[in-house]
């Protein structure tokens, strides 16, 4: 039996992510083989972001209908297309805040109010281009909660190891580890919790929530939930309690828990939520 035939919408994903895997491999490449050392160190260190939800997804495995590939999809728009996209806009609109409130200001505040509604959306429109592509093998919410997390762990790979690999320039030491290992304690073990794969997964929710009951509440829903994470990761990236009000490390620890907590317990509702209310696979969903 012959394959189908490729639909508009995966050519369409299929050219994003091929444009944009040229661009990210054009602007990291030379930086890589210059420190292959700490490059290949960085990619081993951020791709263990990816094991949780990989551990996530086995044990859902009786309420997950999307098929692997689709959840591949998620990851490769996340970690070629959402990370180009955001890179460009975010720098577009600094560079509007510099101009109308001046580059202190911008400095200070885009990365509260531009990077987490491009970031967000961005993100968001490669779980809906998946869903899309995937159309009718959408279980329920947990399909959703898990691809979000993969296209949120994709993007949460490259941005670290991008951010890695731009210390170690900047450490102008050679190529060494020390600096790749800073950067992961604190943008892995500190941050990686409650970062782009816990914020996708809010949205993955309500996009799946919305293609299964495809009703005008379930599409308010799914709105709602991209707007709670648009203010979940500008809190995260505002400067609130980024000191711990002076009280040292401990303070600062707590900092970072009052931030980033409530996304990583909205996403444990979620599940428990789909769990209770959902039907595992091969049952039918009871009436929403």
């Amino acid at each position: 039996m012959r394959p189908d035939p490729a639909s508009p919408v995966q050519w369409t994903a299929a050219l994003l992510i091929g444009a944009a895997a040229i661009l990210l491999l054009h602007s990291t490449l030379p930086v890589a083989l210059a420190y292959p050392r700490a490059g290949t160190t960085a990619l081993v260190l951020f791709s263990l972001f990816a094991v949780p939800f990989a551990i996530m997804r086995r044990r859902l495995a009786a309420w997950l209908a999307l098929p692997v590939p689709a959840l591949a999809l998620g990851l490769a728009w996340g970690a070629t297309v959402a990370v180009m996209t955001s890179l460009y806009g975010s720098r577009a609109l600094h560079g509007l805040m510099a101009t109308a409130w001046g580059p202190a200001w911008a400095e200070r505040w885009a990365p509260v109010l531009a990077a987490p509604v491009v970031e967000e959306v961005v993100k968001a429109a490669g779980v809906v281009l998946v869903v899309a592509v995937a159309w009718g093998r959408v279980h329920g919410v947990l399909d959703g909660i898990v691809l979000g997390a993969f296209c949120g762990a994709g993007f949460q790979i490259v941005e670290g190891y991008a951010f890695a690999m731009s210390s170690t320039v900047l450490n102008r030491a050679g190529d060494v580890v020390e600096p790749v290992v800073a950067v992961f304690i604190v943008r892995g073990v500190l941050a990686g919790l409650w970062s782009h794969a816990i914020f996708t997964a809010i949205v993955g929710a309500g996009v799946a929530y919305a293609a299964t009951r495809r009703t005008r509440r379930s599409v308010w829903a799914a709105a709602g939930s991209l707007a709670a994470v648009i203010a979940l990761h500008a809190l995260w990236n505002s400067p609130l309690l980024r000191d711990g009000l002076g009280l040292g490390a401990a303070a600062v620890l707590a900092g970072v828990m009052v931030k980033g907590l409530p996304a990583v317990l909205i996403v444990w509702w979620l599940v428990r939520w789909a769990k209770r209310e959902e039907d595992p696979v091969g049952r039918p969903l009871e009436a929403a």
